[in-house]
């Protein structure tokens, strides 16, 4: 093929690709997608109620037991070794969010030998779950070591115990 042919060839294929160009340009649109997310979840895990208490052996309560939250609050007369107070605490998730145990401190942490002692059962870190919408009962016994043969030196002991619950 000479040059003169070699050159319509190339100019064909020039004015081909300028033809496809406009084509394109002129059958091409722009697509536009616009969304919006939201979260529609919520989280609401919280003391529902404390029980007025179980006395044993002339135990009683100082005061009404309180709730606020995630604070229970109780104070308990204890008269003699052996007498005692078991109070429910109930507690219900009524978000729309699974929730799991994932911290429990207690202070005093460790059981007393003398004196006044608590205990907390229901609860297990990393074990308990509050599925959405469910309740779980929490029991705390406070009481007065049935052992003790003499007065205590320290008659009053402060309880904590803060439930911590994550999202599973």
């Amino acid at each position: 093929m000479d040059n003169k042919g070699r050159n319509i060839v190339i100019g064909a294929l020039l004015a081909a690709i300028a033809i496809m160009a406009v084509g394109y340009a002129a059958l091409s649109q722009s697509l536009t997608i616009n969304g919006t997310a939201s979260i529609s979840s919520t989280w609401d895990v919280q003391i529902i109620s404390i029980s007025e208490g179980v006395p044993e052996n002339g135990a009683s309560n100082a005061s009404t037991p309180t709730h606020d939250g995630t604070t229970a609050t109780f104070s308990t007369n204890l008269t003699v070794p052996g007498s005692k107070m078991t109070y429910e605490i109930t507690v219900k998730n009524s978000g729309n969010l699974n929730a799991m145990l994932t911290g429990l401190t207690k202070s005093p942490d460790s059981p007393a030998g003398t004196g006044i002692y608590y205990k907390v059962t229901g609860v297990e870190q990393g074990v308990t779950k509050l599925d959405a919408g469910q309740t779980n009962v929490i029991t705390v016994e406070v009481g007065w070591v049935s052992t003790d043969t003499s007065m205590p030196q320290t008659k009053t002991v402060p309880l904590t115990v803060n439930l911590t619950y994550t999202q599973y």
